[in-house]
C-alpha cells in the first residue's frame, strides 16, 4: 500500500496506532525545525549539508569511515582465495572460489578528507562506469580489465590475509582499486556516533535529543543511540532487520528504503 506522508508529527497515540502497531512505514515532514541565527524559529525544517556540517566541526575531526570497493559491505558474497596443494614434495596453488560474510574495511580519517574521497569516488564512477553482461560495473578500459561477477551481480575480488596482506593491498583502501577505481567511503558508525564520536555537532543543539511523540509511542524512553550517516548513491546496505525501532531524518540530499 502507499507510504502515508504526514505534514508534521503526529500525536503519540496516531503514531502507534496507525504504523507502529501494525508496523508500516510514513514519511513525517518538518520533523525538526531549524532555526535562525538569534535561536528563533524559521518556520522551515533542518537541512544540512556536509560543508556545513564541517564548519560545525572543523575538517581535521577525525571520524571512522567505512571503505569498500564497491559500496557492499556488510554482505555475503564471493571471493577467491588461494589454496595450498602438497603433491610431490611440491607446493601448488589453486584460486577457488567462495561464499563468505565480508565487512568492511575500517579507516579512521579527517572528516575533509573523507569528503573529498567521497565527492572523487562518484566523480570517478561516472567517468569509468560502463556495461558487462546487463550488469553495471567499474572497470579501466585502457588497461582492459574485466571484472568478474557473481551471480548476485557483485565483482568478485581476491582475499587478502591479514598475515600476508601487501602494501598495495592497503593502498587500495584510500587510492584506487586494481581495476581503477576509485574506493567507496560511507560514514555509517554505529552506537550513538553522533552523541560520541561527532559530539562537537551534537552539542550545537541543531539536533533534538528525542522525539517525544515517538518516545512515548514505543514506551522505550530516551533513544538508546543517536547516528550520522553520511554516503552517496554508491553505498548499498544489505538486506537486515533492525532489533531498534528506528526514526531516519534526512539532512539533505535523499534516502532510499526497499522494504520486504
Amino acid at each position: 500500500r502507499p507510504v502515508a506522508v504526514l505534514n508534521s508529527p503526529p500525536d503519540a497515540f496516531t503514531f502507534l496506532r496507525d504504523f507502529v502497531h501494525p508496523n508500516v512505514p510514513c514519511i513525517i515532514k518538518n520533523a525538526i525545525p531549524s532555526n535562525d541565527a538569534s535561536g528563533g524559529a524559521t518556520g522551515r525544517p533542518l537541512t544540512l549539508t556536509l560543508d556545513e556540517i564541517i564548519n560545525h566541526v572543523d575538517e581535521d575531526a577525525k571520524i571512522t569511515v567505512d571503505v569498500t570497493p564497491d559500496g557492499h559491505g556488510d554482505c555475503i558474497r564471493s571471493v577467491v582465495v588461494e589454496a595450498n596443494h602438497h603433491h610431490d614434495a611440491k607446493q601448488q596453488q589453486q584460486r577457488q572460489e567462495r561464499r563468505m560474510f565480508v565487512k568492511p574495511h575500517e579507516k579512521n580519517m579527517g572528516i575533509g578528507k573523507f569528503r573529498d574521497l567521497l565527492r572523487r569516488g562518484r566523480s570517478g564512477c561516472d567517468d569509468r562506469t560502463n556495461s558487462h553482461n546487463g550488469k553495471i560495473v567499474n572497470g579501466n578500459a585502457d588497461a582492459g580489465v574485466v571484472p568478474k561477477i557473481d551471480s548476485n551481480g557483485l565483482e568478485v575480488f581476491p582475499l587478502h590475509h591479514h598475515s600476508n596482506c601487501t602494501d598495495k593491498a592497503h593502498s587500495i583502501t584510500d587510492t584506487e582499486s586494481e581495476v581503477g577505481r576509485p574506493p567507496v567511503v560511507y560514514y555509517s558508525r554505529q552506537n550513538d556516533c553522533l552523541r560520541t564520536e561527532v559530539s562537537k555537532l551534537f552539542s550545537t543543539q541543531l539536533f533534538p535529543p528525542t522525539f517525544p511523540f515517538a518516545e512515548e509511542a514505543f514506551g522505550t524512553g530516551p533513544p538508546d543511540a543517536i547516528n550520522l550517516w553520511i554516503g552517496n548513491e554508491r553505498s548499498v546496505s544489505s538486506m537486515h532487520k533492525d532489533h531498534y525501532e528506528n526514526l531516519f531524518y534526512v539532512c539533505s540530499g535523499q534516502k532510499e528504503f526497499v522494504l520486504c
